[in-house]
């Protein structure tokens, strides 16, 4: 029912907000359980499945048509975006289960990570400071701090170094 309500709510006083809203928005997750920071972006074109599984820390963002698919915690840590049509999601079944049992494990995004366009994160994984899951990018594996991923399944192609100077 709850599940239900925050669709509602969602279509009727968010989904159709300007970015100018976003305090709005925020507002209102908070309203359903979410754990929101100071400076947190969420456009309203996202998707999130439970709110109440949901904590960002300060400056992240879930940019537009995220879908958040948080049966289970799903942790975004400080400054890390997650781009437009990522998906996170934390279900999958137990394929040799004969009721095809649901499996939820958490997923954690860490500081300053960046999940590129159409990049899908799989249940259980943890995204480590600073590394990048490129566009369209599939994991179900953790990824290390400060390296830049790409492909499907993701595989390192190079460690990021951040240029102070810029």
């Amino acid at each position: 029912m709850q599940r239900i309500a925050l669709k509602l709510v969602w279509l009727l006083f968010a989904s159709w907000t300007p970015r100018q809203f976003n305090s709005w928005r925020i507002w209102l997750l908070r309203a359903f359980g979410a754990k929101l920071s100071h400076g947190v972006v969420v456009r309203s074109s996202v998707k999130i499945w439970w709110p109440g599984n949901l904590t960002m820390e300060e400056g992240s963002t879930l940019g537009p048509d995220v879908i958040c698919y948080n049966m289970a915690p799903i942790r975004i840590g400080r400054q890390a975006l997650i781009s437009q049509r990522a998906e996170l999601c934390t279900g999958t079944h137990s394929i040799s289960d004969p009721a095809f049992c649901l499996i939820t494990k958490p997923i954690v995004i860490g500081p300053k990570a960046w999940v590129a366009a159409n990049a899908f994160v799989g249940p259980g994984v943890t995204i480590g400071e600073g590394a990048i899951l490129g566009a369209c990018a599939v994991t179900a594996s953790d990824l290390d701090p400060w390296m830049v991923y790409v492909g499907n399944p993701a595989k390192p192609i190079k460690k990021r170094i951040m240029d102070v100077d810029l």
